[in-house]
């Protein structure tokens, strides 16, 4: 067996990293999957106008993530004793600059919304929405200027913890506002955009009291301390900012193109996508688990050993993601009423959706590797060309097809999936060949071990 064969050995040590990191992500995204869930008790209707103003809100959300994330690698690189209180303050301040900008964006984005085909009556419940969540941008941003802080000191339990409790609160808000339950007003659709923003600032207050109960600041200076800090988030902001904008902008427009296709092709689409993107946070905990792996070995210039653990964290991704994929091919029924969507509520919408996830089997196995990828070349420095195999494979083939085959055939709103998924297969085999073209390129010795 060649050093560089994918073995059980590597494949559990990314398993022990990726778990804990999985449930985070998984935490974090049940909270948009609550809220898909009571909408689906609200009726189809609403799922599509949740889909849509969600999308809308997910797309800056990233943006301003990407531009707040250098936040633990700032505290990671300086890490001493004290964490330096120009750090904080740097983030706080790009936060709420993001903040700001994204509300107002967010409300100039919801009146244009009839102009990409949208149906009017979705657009304007869409619009109520964006009025109630756009301020959650603010203690949301703020959260996650806190969350650098502690993600660079290496304490993510306390995240992990505070996600949970975060869930339970939108939860209980999500219902009261829907129907009017536990005293509060009952606000409908719009309620579960209130809840969101409500549990965001819950959110930021938890974060920031245990951080500052348990993380000692070194005081700030003078203000040159603070704009320094700020450049160096800026520095790395700005680029990965970028990136993420580019997915979700890639993934909105998919969601406004099924949009024009009527309510019930929107709400199947909602539904089968938050779906997969449930399974697909258990990639990212891979690709960080991954990427870890492959630069322990890069680091130990051991090319075999680079291969040898990414290969074995691609192993270990087609398995769990080939779970999924035969539940969704045997049981598509049952997951779709997982998610409140069934054929004596929704027909139409069902219908759609039983041919999508049965797609969704397919596709996401291709979703899957390329996140994985991600992390295995960003940890041989391919960053910037994994960027453009992204950019290539999204914006140039997939989103071009998707238009295509969605309106230009008989295939409707199938064929906008089919156009998604070309894309995202190509960004999977683009990830490994690079990985792999790199990997084997390396010019240090074949092995340590």
């Amino acid at each position: 067996m060649s050093d560089s064969t994918p073995t059980l050995h590597e494949a559990r040590r990314i398993a022990e990293l990726a778990l804990p990191l999985s449930f985070i992500q998984l935490a974090q995204v049940a909270i948009s999957t609550t809220d898909m869930v009571m909408l689906g008790w609200f009726g189809g209707t609403a799922i599509a106008v949740g889909a849509l103003g969600y999308a809308l809100f997910n797309l800056l959300r990233t943006m301003g993530f990407g531009m707040i994330i250098g936040t633990s690698n700032l505290v990671a690189q300086d890490r001493g004793e004290y964490v330096g209180g120009e750090h904080l303050a740097s983030a706080l301040i790009m936060a709420s600059i993001a903040a700001v900008a994204a509300a107002v964006v967010l409300a100039l984005a919801g009146p244009s919304l009839e102009w990409f085909g949208q149906d009017p009556g979705i657009s304007a419940q869409v619009r109520d929405y964006l009025v109630f969540i756009a301020p959650g941008y603010l203690p949301l941003f703020w959260f996650y200027a806190y969350r650098g802080v502690v993600v660079g000191q290496r304490k993510a339990n306390v995240l992990l913890v505070i996600t949970l409790g975060t869930v339970v609160v939108n939860a209980f808000l999500d219902y009261g506002f829907l129907f009017g339950a536990f005293g509060l007003p009952m606000l409908g659709i719009p309620g579960v955009a209130a809840s969101s923003s409500l549990a965001f600032l819950l959110q930021f207050i938890a974060v920031a009291v245990a951080t500052h109960r348990t993380t000692r600041f070194a005081p700030v200076r003078s203000s040159a301390e603070v704009l320094g800090s700020l450049r160096r988030l800026l520095a790395i902001g700005l680029p990965t900012a970028g990136s993420y904008g580019s997915e979700a902008g890639f993934t909105l427009s998919i969601a406004l193109m099924m949009g024009a296709f009527g309510a019930s092709a929107l709400a199947a689409h909602a539904v089968v996508n938050q779906i997969m993107y449930v399974v697909f946070m258990l990639s990212i905990g891979m690709s960080h688990a991954t990427s870890v792996g492959v630069s322990e070995a890069f680091g130990n210039k051991d090319r075999n050993g680079t291969l040898r653990v990414g290969r074995s964290g691609f192993c270990l991704g087609l398995a769990v993601v080939g779970l999924f994929s035969v539940l969704f091919c045997l049981l598509p029924a049952p997951v779709l009423r997982l998610f409140s969507l069934d054929p004596a509520s929704a027909a139409q919408a069902h219908g759609i959706a039983l041919i999508l996830i049965l797609m969704a089997a397919f596709i996401q196995v291709f979703d899957f590797i390329q996140n994985i990828g991600v992390g295995a070349v960003r940890s041989v420095g391919r960053a910037g060309h994994g960027f453009w195999i992204t950019i290539a494979c999204y914006w140039a083939f997939g989103l071009p097809l998707a238009w295509v085959l969605g309106t230009q055939t008989e295939l409707g709103a199938y064929g906008v999936w089919l156009g998604m998924g070309a894309g995202l297969v190509a960004a999977g085999i683009g990830m490994v060949l690079l990985f792999e073209q790199t990997a084997a390129k390396l010019e240090f010795f074949g092995s340590t071990s």
